[in-house]
């Protein structure tokens, strides 16, 4: 070990929570090394992994309110708190040369549609929002990728750890052929480096929770039913609670005059909504996500949804299952014939007609039905036969790390950020969590 380069920080990840923890840990003096499994922004292939995550290539709206992302009591800091590193967040990013405008600001219009959705028994959940644009964000992360890099950041790039191990305070972190050593380690793997840092965590002896997940449909219809609303706040957020079941069903990422995308992982793929600043589609889109929960005895959540997700990969071949809303309903198999009867040309066509029914389980087929029964209310004109259905959209915040209000687990100097963590969805709240952890760094080490 004695000639053996340790470093006093590793972060795991470079994706919004990394990249943020970086530029805080910056000029503190410490040795420190940023390692990712994917490549830097100009050259990345990869949607999942690579400098700045799977954000990346989202269409890179960023939440600026403490509402929306996260909550800020389940790692024990207050509202104000998480509202003032918010601000730096926007700050950063205003840096970095994004100079568009908000939305979701107070007004007269917000009210009547506060007012619309309440009444159809619809919590709207409002706040500032700023729209980069899928063709735009990548941009903006090589600027900030090359800053961190004149600020002597050290980063490894195409570098996969597939164990981590702990002897004497030291971490050892183990690739295919060869170790790095450090003090302490801030991961930071995303959503699709979750489930491995579940079971690194477990070896670890790190304490971890399971939470819900969210299950569901990305939803495409004309863009003009939406154009109101999205006057009002870009990416309106709407949640309510089924019928029969009383179940959590919620909209998320909407994506007006957007794209529908399919994300490829090991063994399934996923579809997720993108929107351009300077292309545009006729659609719009979202998703929209039914919350399931699992006690004991079967409680792991994340088994669960990649269940479903290989089930569905496997109904369409490969290739997310596009249904026609109407045929949704009247529980038929849709064909491309009946899809190009609807008034939209669908923005995603490689995919593969199908039943979403057969993949997704009753209760989650009922409580999509009900929603968008309610959800027509607010957007009329959204059940309607111009409506297609994408799956499966599965979102996994499952794997919950009970952290100290610096993102530190159980393990001393082991902390976690973004969206593997627990604690946040999305780019802003994954930044924020990731200042945390690195104050949290800075706290030890001083």
């Amino acid at each position: 070990m004695a000639n053996k380069k340790i470093y006093d920080v590793v972060l795991l990840g470079a994706g919004s929570a990394g990249m943020f923890a970086a530029e805080k840990l910056s000029n503190k003096g410490l040795k420190m090394l940023v390692i990712d499994r994917g490549d830097e922004p100009s050259k990345r292939t990869d949607m999942n992994f690579g400098i700045g995550g799977a954000g990346t290539f989202s269409d890179g709206k960023l939440n600026l309110t403490c509402k929306i992302g996260g909550e800020p009591e389940s790692f024990n800091r207050l509202p104000a708190e998480v509202e003032d590193y918010i601000k730096q967040v926007d700050d950063l990013f205003t840096s970095l040369g994004v100079k568009d405008g908000y939305s979701g600001s107070n007004g007269k219009d917000l009210e009547k549609l506060q007012r619309i959705a309440n009444g159809a028994g619809i919590e709207f959940i409002f706040g500032r929002q700023r729209h980069i644009g899928t063709d735009r964000l990548h941009i903006i992360i090589d600027k900030f990728y090359k800053s961190l890099i004149s600020k002597k950041v050290e980063f490894r790039k195409n570098t996969r750890i597939r164990e981590i191990y702990k002897k004497d305070k030291i971490y050892s972190l183990k690739t295919d052929n060869e170790t790095f050593f450090c003090k302490a380690v801030i991961a930071a793997p995303g959503r699709a480096g979750s489930y491995w840092l579940r079971q690194q965590a477990n070896q670890l002896g790190i304490s971890t929770s399971y939470g819900p997940i969210d299950v569901g449909v990305r939803v495409e219809f004309p863009a003009v039913l939406y154009s109101e609303i999205a006057s009002i706040m870009y990416d309106a957020k709407f949640r309510l609670y089924s019928e029969s079941y009383d179940d959590l069903v919620r909209t998320f990422c909407t994506n007006p005059n957007g794209f529908i995308v399919k994300e490829s992982f090991d063994n399934f793929v996923l579809v997720n909504g993108h929107a351009k600043r300077d292309s545009k589609s006729e659609n719009t889109n979202f998703a929209l996500l039914s919350r399931v929960r699992l006690t004991d005895p079967v409680e792991d959540t994340t088994k669960y949804g990649r269940d479903i997700a290989r089930l569905a990969t496997t109904i369409g071949g490969g290739k997310p299952i596009i249904q026609r809303l109407s045929d949704f309903l009247g529980g038929r198999r849709s064909t491309w014939s009946r899809i190009a009867k609807s008034a939209i040309a669908p923005t995603l066509k490689d995919a593969t007609p199908g039943d979403i029914a057969m993949a997704f389980p009753s209760r989650i087929v009922n409580n999509l039905d009900e929603g968008l029964t309610v959800l027509n209310k607010v957007i009329p004109g959204l059940q309607s036969k111009n409506t297609l259905l994408y799956a499966p959209e599965i979102k996994f915040y499952d794997t919950k790390y009970n952290v100290s209000k610096f993102m530190e687990t159980s393990m001393e100097n082991f902390f976690v950020a973004g969206d593997a963590s627990g604690h946040s969805r999305g780019i802003v709240y994954a930044a924020v969590t990731g200042m945390f952890a690195a104050d949290g760094v800075l706290k030890n080490f001083d």
